[in-house]
Protein backbone atom coordinates (compact mmCIF):
# COMPACT_ATOMS: atom_id res chain seq x y z
CA UNK A 1 0.00 0.00 0.00
CA UNK A 2 1.45 3.21 -1.38
CA UNK A 3 0.05 6.75 0.93
CA UNK A 4 0.49 10.00 -0.33
CA UNK A 5 1.35 12.94 1.76
CA UNK A 6 0.70 16.48 0.97
CA UNK A 7 0.97 19.67 3.49
CA UNK A 8 1.05 23.66 2.95
CA UNK A 9 -0.79 23.44 -0.27
CA UNK A 10 -2.26 27.30 0.63
CA UNK A 11 -4.05 27.84 -1.92
CA UNK A 12 -2.14 26.56 -4.77
CA UNK A 13 -4.32 25.11 -6.89
CA UNK A 14 -1.93 23.87 -10.02
CA UNK A 15 0.75 22.36 -7.63
CA UNK A 16 -2.53 20.85 -5.87
CA UNK A 17 -3.74 19.29 -9.37
CA UNK A 18 0.11 18.51 -9.50
CA UNK A 19 0.21 16.77 -6.47
CA UNK A 20 -3.02 14.68 -7.50
CA UNK A 21 -1.98 13.33 -10.52
CA UNK A 22 1.32 12.37 -9.37
CA UNK A 23 -0.86 10.24 -6.18
CA UNK A 24 -2.66 8.69 -9.28
CA UNK A 25 0.24 7.69 -11.18
CA UNK A 26 1.69 6.65 -8.17
CA UNK A 27 -1.38 4.65 -7.53
CA UNK A 28 -1.76 5.48 -3.52
CA UNK A 29 -4.24 4.07 -1.64
CA UNK A 30 -4.77 6.69 0.62
CA UNK A 31 -3.10 10.21 0.99
CA UNK A 32 -2.68 12.42 4.11
CA UNK A 33 -2.87 15.94 4.49
CA UNK A 34 -0.84 17.51 7.06
CA UNK A 35 -2.37 21.52 7.01
CA UNK A 36 -2.73 24.63 5.86
CA UNK A 37 -5.14 24.12 2.93
CA UNK A 38 -6.20 27.91 3.77
CA UNK A 39 -9.58 27.71 1.62
CA UNK A 40 -12.55 25.07 1.21
CA UNK A 41 -11.95 25.96 -2.66
CA UNK A 42 -8.72 24.55 -2.62
CA UNK A 43 -9.45 21.30 -0.07
CA UNK A 44 -12.31 20.67 -2.86
CA UNK A 45 -9.78 19.31 -5.84
CA UNK A 46 -8.38 16.63 -3.05
CA UNK A 47 -12.20 15.09 -4.11
CA UNK A 48 -10.94 13.57 -7.07
CA UNK A 49 -8.35 11.23 -5.79
CA UNK A 50 -11.00 9.00 -5.21
CA UNK A 51 -9.06 7.54 -2.14
CA UNK A 52 -9.71 7.83 1.62
CA UNK A 53 -8.52 11.19 2.52
CA UNK A 54 -7.03 12.00 6.09
CA UNK A 55 -6.34 15.44 7.10
CA UNK A 56 -5.61 17.99 9.85
CA UNK A 57 -5.70 21.49 10.36
CA UNK A 58 -3.17 24.24 10.09
CA UNK A 59 -2.83 27.17 11.24
CA UNK A 60 -3.66 29.40 8.26
CA UNK A 61 -7.17 27.25 8.12
CA UNK A 62 -9.57 30.06 8.94
CA UNK A 63 -12.74 28.95 7.73
CA UNK A 64 -12.83 25.86 9.58
CA UNK A 65 -16.63 25.18 9.07
CA UNK A 66 -16.20 25.37 5.24
CA UNK A 67 -12.95 23.62 5.52
CA UNK A 68 -15.23 20.42 7.24
CA UNK A 69 -18.18 20.66 5.21
CA UNK A 70 -15.90 20.52 2.11
CA UNK A 71 -13.98 17.52 3.32
CA UNK A 72 -16.67 15.48 4.76
CA UNK A 73 -17.84 13.78 1.79
CA UNK A 74 -15.10 12.45 0.68
CA UNK A 75 -12.45 12.37 3.70
CA UNK A 76 -11.86 13.56 7.38
CA UNK A 77 -10.43 16.86 8.91
CA UNK A 78 -9.54 16.78 12.45
CA UNK A 79 -7.64 18.74 14.82
CA UNK A 80 -4.33 18.02 14.86
CA UNK A 81 -2.52 15.99 16.18
CA UNK A 82 -4.32 13.47 15.33
CA UNK A 83 -4.05 9.30 14.80
CA UNK A 84 -4.88 7.84 11.75
CA UNK A 85 -4.70 3.61 11.41
CA UNK A 86 -4.16 3.01 7.67
CA UNK A 87 -2.70 -0.40 6.32
CA UNK A 88 -2.46 -1.47 9.58
CA UNK A 89 -0.30 1.31 10.85
CA UNK A 90 -0.59 3.84 13.22
CA UNK A 91 -0.05 7.54 12.15
CA UNK A 92 0.02 10.43 14.29
CA UNK A 93 -0.57 13.54 12.05
CA UNK A 94 0.17 16.85 13.36
CA UNK A 95 0.77 20.41 11.54
CA UNK A 96 3.41 21.72 13.46
CA UNK A 97 6.66 20.04 14.57
CA UNK A 98 5.95 17.27 17.44
CA UNK A 99 8.40 17.39 20.88
CA UNK A 100 9.03 14.26 22.28
CA UNK A 101 7.65 15.39 25.71
CA UNK A 102 4.29 15.31 23.26
CA UNK A 103 4.41 11.94 22.18
CA UNK A 104 3.82 10.87 26.16
CA UNK A 105 0.37 11.48 25.38
CA UNK A 106 -0.58 9.24 22.68
CA UNK A 107 0.09 5.78 22.09
CA UNK A 108 2.99 4.74 20.35
CA UNK A 109 2.51 5.42 16.53
CA UNK A 110 4.72 3.87 13.99
CA UNK A 111 5.18 6.82 11.64
CA UNK A 112 4.65 10.53 12.60
CA UNK A 113 3.81 13.18 9.46
CA UNK A 114 3.60 16.89 9.73
CA UNK A 115 4.22 20.32 7.61
CA UNK A 116 4.14 23.31 8.85
CA UNK A 117 7.89 24.78 8.43
CA UNK A 118 7.64 24.30 4.42
CA UNK A 119 11.10 22.43 4.86
CA UNK A 120 11.50 18.55 4.02
CA UNK A 121 12.31 17.27 6.80
CA UNK A 122 13.45 13.55 8.00
CA UNK A 123 14.17 12.63 11.74
CA UNK A 124 13.65 10.24 14.31
CA UNK A 125 11.56 10.92 17.40
CA UNK A 126 11.91 8.78 20.53
CA UNK A 127 12.88 6.10 17.66
CA UNK A 128 10.14 7.03 15.37
CA UNK A 129 10.06 8.10 11.91
CA UNK A 130 9.06 11.47 11.53
CA UNK A 131 8.69 13.19 7.96
CA UNK A 132 7.69 16.55 6.33
CA UNK A 133 7.46 16.18 2.82
CA UNK A 134 7.87 20.09 2.11
CA UNK A 135 5.56 23.02 1.19
CA UNK A 136 2.93 21.81 -1.98
CA UNK A 137 2.78 25.45 -2.16
CA UNK A 138 6.21 26.24 -3.51
CA UNK A 139 5.59 29.99 -1.62
CA UNK A 140 8.35 29.93 0.51
CA UNK A 141 11.12 27.76 -0.71
CA UNK A 142 10.18 27.75 -4.85
CA UNK A 143 9.89 24.19 -4.67
CA UNK A 144 6.89 22.21 -4.23
CA UNK A 145 7.21 18.72 -2.77
CA UNK A 146 5.16 15.71 -1.74
CA UNK A 147 5.71 12.52 -0.16
CA UNK A 148 4.94 8.54 -0.99
CA UNK A 149 5.46 6.29 1.63
CA UNK A 150 5.66 2.29 0.94
CA UNK A 151 3.49 0.98 3.53
CA UNK A 152 4.85 -2.51 3.47
CA UNK A 153 8.66 -1.44 4.16
CA UNK A 154 8.11 1.52 5.23
CA UNK A 155 9.99 2.75 1.95
CA UNK A 156 9.36 6.94 2.08
CA UNK A 157 10.36 9.13 -1.02
CA UNK A 158 9.97 12.71 -1.55
CA UNK A 159 8.67 13.92 -5.17
CA UNK A 160 9.53 17.23 -6.51
CA UNK A 161 6.67 18.92 -8.56
CA UNK A 162 8.73 22.42 -9.45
Amino acid sequence: MIIGVISDTHDQLVMIRKSIEVFKSEGVEAVIHCGDFVAPFAAKLFQGLNCPFYSVFGNNDGEREGLIKTVAPFGELHNPPHLYTIGGKLFLVNHAPICEKDLDKFPQPDIIFYGHTHKPERAFIKGIPSYNPGEACAWLTGEASIGLLDVSNNEYRRVVLS
